[in-house]
């Protein structure tokens, strides 16, 4: 019988917290919470879980629209520039996953599977050229769907060109990860590149 452990044809990475880092002490994070003075982030809190958060992350909304609905809900004296440029600035380098996408690059298929949006996604592959360096990306404001929907994870496995079965997929939050297995990818918890590393060669991907 075929060792499992062999049959991996692609790598498909969540972006935020797995590919790069987000620091919630900065950019649209800090303005809310200076904002409201000792509310403790649940000002963020309430736009981060607002159902505008999801039209826009599904490409129901344009940049510009999303701009204006948070501008009205929460009674933002911004213009568009300052609000994109807050918006963005909240990404970091994750350690050791730039050298870990190059050292896949030419050792397998590599995917992108994110729930981002416009401004997200033009601001980190211009800023992060690992992120750039995957040429199958699939993004959930292109394609209709978040996940852990279904449709998210075999849009992805197309987007490489692989049933799911050959896929691994690797996010930081355990309800996409289940998505993924229910769909029939391998799927890993991400805690860090060390340990991504060590799945990888145990998969025997590096």
């Amino acid at each position: 019988m075929k060792d499992s452990k062999t049959d991996i044809e692609a790598v498909i990475f969540d972006l935020g917290r797995v590919l790069v880092d987000i620091d919630t002490s900065r950019g649209i994070f800090r303005f809310f919470s200076e904002l409201l003075a000792g509310d403790d982030g649940l000002l963020m809190h309430k736009l981060m879980h607002h159902k505008v958060i999801r039209e826009y992350n599904t490409g129901r909304l344009t940049p510009n629209e999303f701009y204006k609905k948070v501008r009205g809900e929460f009674s933002l004296d911004l213009d568009f520039d300052t609000f994109s440029g807050l918006w963005c600035d909240i990404f970091l380098p994750m350690q050791g996953m730039e050298g870990l996408v190059y050292d896949l690059k030419n050792k397998t298929a590599l995917g992108l599977l994110s729930d981002t949006d416009p401004l997200h996604w033009n601001h980190l592959r211009s800023t992060y050229p690992h992120v750039a360096a995957i040429d199958k990306p699939t993004l959930s404001y292109e394609i209709g769907f978040g996940k852990p929907e279904k449709q998210c994870y075999l849009a992805a496995a197309a987007n490489v060109g692989k049933p799911p079965e050959k896929c691994l997929f690797i996010d930081d939050l355990p309800a996409n990860v289940e998505g993924a297995i229910a769909t029939g990818m391998k799927s890993v918890q991400f805690q860090s590149a060390e340990q991504i590393r060590r799945v990888l060669e145990d998969y025997r991907i590096l």
